[in-house]
Parts: C-alpha cells; structure tokens; sequence
C-alpha cells in the first residue's frame, strides 16, 4: 500500500503530521484540503460590531461574511466550521461567491 505524505495545507506542518480535513465550496465542486490539529481549533473572538467577522486564522476583520472563505472542520472529534481570509486560506480564494477582501477589509490584527 503506498502512502501520500502531506503536512497541514493551512501552515508548514511536516508530512506525517496528524491531520482531518477540511472542506469548502469551489464553484463546480467541494474542495478538500488537509488541516492539522493546530489550525483546526483556531479561533477568533466575534468583533465587537454586530455585522463585522473576524478570519480565524490572523484575526483580520471585515464587513460581511462573504469576504472570507468558510470550511466544514472534521479531525477525530473535533468538529465544525473556520472562516478564513484569503491570506489564510490555501490556495486563496477557494469560494466562488467570496467578494473581493480588500474592499471589504474594516481591520487588521494587531501585530
């Protein structure tokens, strides 16, 4: 049996990691990409202001959702959803229906 090694699509993880899956959207069909452990339980605390979301992976913030790409998590038991900025995400934008993030930007994380 021959075995594929791949880290985490999300951060430099080594080949041989532990890692799940997470799924998105493309504009024909889902998209898979691995994701370790770390990546997966990332979050960012919801902003303050009502309609702004916060990328899970730097914290970048923005006007409406559609600005992020949004994945399905499922590694052992964990499970549920990442929202994540073009930066973050593998590959960029992953989504057909994600809107340009630049104009949608209202903060960065602070460094």
């Amino acid at each position: 049996m021959q075995q594929t090694l791949v880290g985490c699509a999300f951060c430099d993880a080594p080949p041989g990691t532990e890692t799940g899956k997470a799924h998105t959207w493309g504009q024909d069909e889902r998209v898979t990409h691995p994701i370790c452990v770390d990546c997966a339980i990332q979050t960012e605390p919801d902003p303050d202001e009502r309609d702004h979301v916060a990328c899970d992976g730097c914290g970048l913030v923005v006007d409406t959702l559609a600005a992020l790409t949004r994945f399905r998590v499922e590694l052992g038991h964990l499970e549920g959803p990442l929202q994540l900025c073009a930066r973050c995400s593998p590959g960029g934008l992953a989504t057909y229906w994600t809107r340009d993030l630049e104009e949608h930007l209202v903060a960065t994380p602070a460094e």
